[in-house]
């Protein structure tokens, strides 16, 4: 990672207007200058993102950004591991247990969707703060969940605010991040792996000792009190919900979040602009002087270019000489909102009453049509298609793994214990974290974004291919880490890549309907594994070798990469 640099961190004044002699001023330390007029609306926000460097606050942003992807997968995992004693619990069959699993993939579905294209619409500092609010409420509330039904309903509205952090705290990283640090995106899988780490560590510590007795030769038949002797998955729920609300803390105390600027310029809020990157820079450490005249003009930047607005999508408004070019004008005061603004601003936004017709506005304005015109067309089908194929390959495996670890034996070992499955478990976590290490160096390789994910993908097929066909649990433990570094490295490039190949007019609503349906596969792919586990253990296992499959064609399909990509 890139050397920090040596001040310390200050908080910013939090006054509402511009430095006026900052706006007459186009230098910086480096003397480099843009010209507005003849240069591409990515490339100027590029360029002045890359003069207000990479620092400190970007440092801190990955990790507050990381915090969303953490709990994402903290809670997949969670309640993939809690799974085996809810069935207990509840006295659920093998067939019907998958819907815990598919209730929480549903509302991550409608999350995606819904936080996906309001970050379109309205920009993504919301979500940022609401998606793991929702999270910590529903989280400690599911613990105490009186019937399995309850416990699917808690886990759906979960699902519902952690389902947008994938989509928006992706993009919003990225539209912070100077082109050249791009590829920290990839590194921030990092904190995905470390979620399903955080989670197999609770479930080690927790659930061997706070579940039903076991079986065993003495007797095989235990009893068990359910309601005082298998508390186990309470209690790892509610540490879950506690541990969400820790990271709603220090977002919200550590790093006071502006609106990016890629969004504020497509809402022809330039003054704003100049206030972000400039605090930006100041942060960072650097002397930086930005006026209105180094920025693009309005109908450069428009999310609602009016080429779509007239049915004529596939032509993109930055490149159209015609269309007469609107006067930047200074925001209203109800517009202007500087980046450290009085906390008690937006107390008088009735957000829940207009989220709804929010969404249908960022749907009308364009963006779902321009996904659909020749540019974009391929691309957006086959990433759509990689997104669904992953998530159904890997959700078939995953959320049934701990159930393959405690009914697998082999011949001459003896049964493992609950301790030993939720050990191997926490190893095959573990192993999914140089994936993500390793991700952010492969893609700056020969192999670039595609070859990287083409790799990985096919490797997962065949690391699950040799744990169908395993004798021995240590060739079971060998397989499955590989299946874990294999598939966390082949995540990591999708979430990189996904935010990365489409372009701030469609990004949010690309990735957020991309993220949608892999949610929709991952409804489906536990029920659809629980009926399969019960005609055979390794039919699930067919299925996920094939998706991995599946996903490898997809990406050497796929007609862009963005290694090096202007």
């Amino acid at each position: 990672m890139p050397p920090s640099p040596s001040h310390s961190f200050t908080r910013l004044p939090t006054s509402s207007t511009v430095d006026e002699d900052s706006l007459a001023l186009l230098h910086s330390e480096e003397g480099v200058t843009y010209d507005p007029s003849t240069a591409d609306h990515d490339d100027i926000l590029d360029g002045l993102l890359s003069r207000v460097g990479y620092g400190t606050f970007q440092k801190r942003l990955l990790i507050m950004c990381g915090f969303g992807w953490l709990a994402d997968n903290m809670w997949l995992q969670t309640v993939a591991i809690v799974l085996p004693r809810v069935q207990d619990h509840f006295d659920v069959e093998d067939r019907w247990v998958g819907l815990v699993s598919s209730a929480l993939f549903t509302g991550m579905t409608f999350g995606a969707f819904f936080w996906g294209s309001y970050s379109d619409s309205k920009g993504r500092k919301t979500p940022y703060t609401l998606t793991l609010t929702i999270t910590t409420i529903f989280g400690v509330l599911s613990s105490l969940s009186f019937s399995f039904w309850s416990l699917c309903l808690m886990l759906f509205f979960l699902g519902f605010g952690v389902g947008g952090n994938m989509p928006t705290d992706g993009a919003l990283y990225l539209e912070f991040l100077p082109k050249e640090y791009h590829y920290l995106l990839t590194f921030m899988s990092v904190f995905f792996s470390l979620g399903a780490v955080l989670a197999s560590v609770l479930g080690y510590a927790i659930l061997p000792y706070t579940s039903c007795p076991e079986a065993s030769p003495d007797n095989p038949m235990p009893t068990c009190d359910v309601a005082t002797q298998n508390t186990g998955w309470r209690i790892m729920l509610a540490c879950a919900g506690l541990t969400t609300f820790a990271m709603v803390l220090v977002r919200s105390f550590w790093l006071k979040l502006p609106e990016t600027p890629k969004f504020l310029l497509s809402q022809d809020r330039t003054k704003e602009t100049l206030v972000v990157l400039q605090d930006i820079a100041k942060i960072n450490g650097r002397r930086v002087h930005i006026d209105s005249t180094d920025l693009p003009s309005r109908h450069q930047v428009s999310l609602n270019a009016s080429a779509t607005n007239s049915m004529e999508g596939e032509r993109r408004i930055s490149t159209g000489s015609d269309i007469q070019v609107p006067q930047l004008r200074a925001p209203s005061s109800q517009e202007y909102e500087p980046m450290l603004h009085n906390e008690h601003a937006d107390a008088d936004d009735d957000v829940a009453t207009k989220m709804a017709a929010e969404v249908y506005e960022s749907v009308q304005n364009g963006s779902w049509a321009l996904l659909f015109t020749p540019r974009w067309l391929r691309t957006t089908l086959l990433v759509w298609a990689i997104w669904t194929f992953t998530s159904v390959a890997f959700t078939m495996f995953n959320v049934f793994l701990p159930k393959y670890l405690e009914t697998l034996g082999f011949q001459g070992e003896a049964a493992p214990t609950r301790k030993d499955v939720y050990w191997d478990y926490m190893i095959y976590s573990l192993a999914g974290v140089p994936g993500s290490v390793l991700a952010s160096w492969m893609i700056e390789t020969f192999l670039g974004r595609k070859g990287t994910m083409a790799a990985s993908a096919f490797g997962s097929s065949l690391a699950l291919f040799l744990f169908s066909i395993i004798n021995s649990r240590v060739t079971m433990l060998i397989s499955s880490s590989a299946v874990s570094f294999l598939a966390t490295l082949l995540y990591a490039v999708i979430y990189g890549y996904t935010p990365e190949v489409f372009d701030t007019s469609v990004r949010g609503t690309a990735v957020g309907t991309a993220s949608g349906l892999g949610r929709i596969a991952g409804i489906a792919s536990p029920i659809v594994a629980g009926f399969l586990f019960t005609v055979s253990k390794t039919l699930p296992l067919y299925v996920s070798i094939g998706g991995f499959g599946a996903v490898g064609l997809c990406v050497i399909l796929l007609p862009y990469e963005t290694r090096n990509h202007s």
